[in-house]
């Protein structure tokens, strides 16, 4: 364990480069100590659209979008437990930990699932989408755009006009990628496209929000015991008046307004998304640089987050806790991946300056651990 504990009375002053929760800006912090009217009120119902609005521009959608008040996880089991009637299956293809939870979620909303998976740090390629589609007939298929575990990128812009043709409807899981990543929902005809906002959004966690398909909202009205929370027909209902049918947590909703302003007004989208690209880039490159290997097969490594392999059989936690006590959060490898890898997230309102100034100091711990292991 390290030594950093709970700040009570100044918050959090460490440097966060983590797959998120991500560093929040001031200006948003401002947003969220701002007072607000109740969740019936015109002024909230205004805020909503706007909201809304943001997020259609974002996506480039015309499709409704919705906000829940929960994880990313939340709309992937709203996804099981609206779109999937008991005489049908559901395949998902998992590159990773998260590719995996939507397998896991549907097993246990007692779906019909198949799982095709690839080695992690491989991606979904077309044809290994083809060849799993040619098995069964399925009503929808689930897969990530990034996967937060492996730093894995999939080319869905390839992969999802494939599962479109086998008439499947399609969810993807762009946690780590949506205000990030161009995501075009109507250019490639994703049904569900979802995303939680502590990660590119850069935004406090507590919501999770998704674009959603006319042929999505049918399907779930032909589909028995969706359940009342996270019900697709009942928050569409609400979003048309600009509402959600529970309390939401308003303040969270007031930053997502004055994020998207800023994302979509003031750095605006093409750069925003190149500045992760460039992020992407340097990270790689000082890997490199470094003598470490990317964990990510060749060509298919995100822009958000980066997985490393442990090149140098040195002790990952112990990295990790030495960075800690310079002020600088990374990751260690997620699950099985502990210590074999570590992750750097470079994604939300990361400059090219502040990443430069954590790799700077991150090479000079990997050194001193490198001549401790060589001491021995």
């Amino acid at each position: 364990m390290s030594d950093v504990h709970f700040n009570k009375k100044e918050g959090s002053k460490l440097k966060l480069f983590t797959p998120g929760p991500v560093y929040v800006p001031e200006r948003i912090l401002k947003e969220l100590a701002k007072p607000n009217d109740t969740h019936r009120s015109t002024p909230y119902s205004e805020m909503h659209q706007l909201a809304i609005e943001g997020l259609k521009k974002l996506l480039y959608t015309k499709n409704d979008c919705l906000i829940f008040t929960s994880s990313a996880t939340g709309i992937m089991e709203a996804c099981m437990r609206n779109l999937i009637k008991q005489d049908e299956k559901a395949l998902v293809l998992s590159v990773g930990a998260f590719g995996n939870r939507w397998y896991d979620t549907a097993l246990t909303n007692g779906k019909d699932v198949r799982k095709e998976e690839v080695e992690w740090g491989k991606a979904i390629t077309p044809e290994f989408a083809e060849k799993a589609l040619s098995k069964e007939k399925y009503s929808v298929v689930c897969l990530q755009s990034n996967e937060t575990s492996t730093g894995v990128y999939n080319p869905i812009d390839e992969v999802v006009p494939i599962i479109k043709d086998s008439g499947a409807l399609v969810c993807i899981d762009a946690t780590s990628s949506m205000a990030g990543v161009k995501l075009e929902v109507d250019k490639l005809g994703i049904d569900v496209c979802l995303a939680s906002v502590q990660k590119c959004f850069a935004l406090p966690p507590g919501l999770a929000v998704c674009s959603i398909s006319e042929d999505a909202i049918q399907k779930s009205g032909e589909v028995k015991n969706r359940g009342i929370y996270l019900d697709f027909l009942t928050l569409k209902k609400k979003n048309e008046v600009h509402q959600t049918p529970n309390t939401p947590p308003i303040p969270q909703i007031r930053a997502l307004v004055a994020q998207l302003d800023y994302i979509l007004n003031s750095e605006g989208l093409e750069k925003r998304f190149q500045r992760h690209k460039q992020l992407g880039m340097r990270t790689r490159m000082w890997a490199r640089d470094a003598n470490l290997e990317m964990f990510p097969e060749k060509g298919y490594e995100s822009d958000t987050v980066s997985t490393i392999k442990n090149s140098f059989n040195i002790d990952y936690s112990k990295m990790v806790n030495q960075m800690l006590l310079k002020g600088y959060r990374i990751g260690n490898g997620y699950g099985t991946l502990k210590n074999k890898t570590f992750r750097i997230g470079h994604m939300g309102e990361i400059t090219l300056k502040n990443l430069e100034e954590m790799l700077e100091v991150l090479t000079d711990i990997i050194s001193e651990l490198r001549l401790k292991n060589l001491g021995r």
